[in-house]
C-alpha cells in the first residue's frame, strides 16, 4: 500500500526539460512524479520503491530503455506495473511489455491524460493489479 493518496509515477528520461514538463503536467493532474534520468536508475528506484506506472524513455544511458523493459519483464515482483513508453526512435521497435506507447514530440498535458487514463483502469480493477 502506498503512503500516500497520490498515485506515483516513476519518470524515465534523460532529457531535463523533458522530464520537468512530464513530472509537472503528471503533479498537475494528481500524480506524484519520481523522476530518473537512466535505465539503472530505473531499476534501483524499483528495488527501493513501487510506482503505480512507469513512464519510459528508450533512448536512455547507461541501460536503454528496450533492455529496462525486458528486465521488468523478468522480475515478478515488477512485471505487473504498467509501462507507458515515450519515444523519438522511428521505426518503434516491437516492445510487447509496454501497455502503450506515445511518439515525440508529445505534448506534455497529453501524456499526463494517457498516464491518468491508465491509473483510473487499475483502480477500477478488482485486485488492483
Amino acid at each position: 500500500m502506498l503512503s500516500t493518496d497520490r498515485p506515483k509515477v516513476l519518470v524515465v528520461e534523460d532529457d531535463s526539460q523533458l522530464a520537468h514538463l512530464y513530472c509537472t503536467a503528471l503533479a498537475l493532474q494528481g500524480v506524484a512524479p519520481l523522476r530518473v534520468a537512466d535505465g539503472l536508475a530505473a531499476l534501483r528506484s524499483l528495488e527501493q520503491q513501487r510506482p503505480d506506472l512507469v513512464l519510459l524513455d528508450l533512448m536512455l544511458p547507461v541501460i536503454d530503455g528496450r533492455t529496462v523493459l525486458k528486465q521488468f519483464a523478468k522480475n515478478p515482483l515488477i512485471s505487473d506495473i504498467p509501462v507507458i513508453v515515450v519515444t523519438a526512435i522511428d521505426p518503434v521497435p516491437e516492445l510487447p511489455h509496454a501497455v502503450r506507447v506515445l511518439r515525440k514530440p508529445c505534448d506534455p498535458d497529453h501524456i499526463a491524460e494517457v498516464v491518468s487514463t491508465y491509473l483510473a483502469r487499475r483502480v477500477a480493477e478488482p485486485n488492483g493489479s
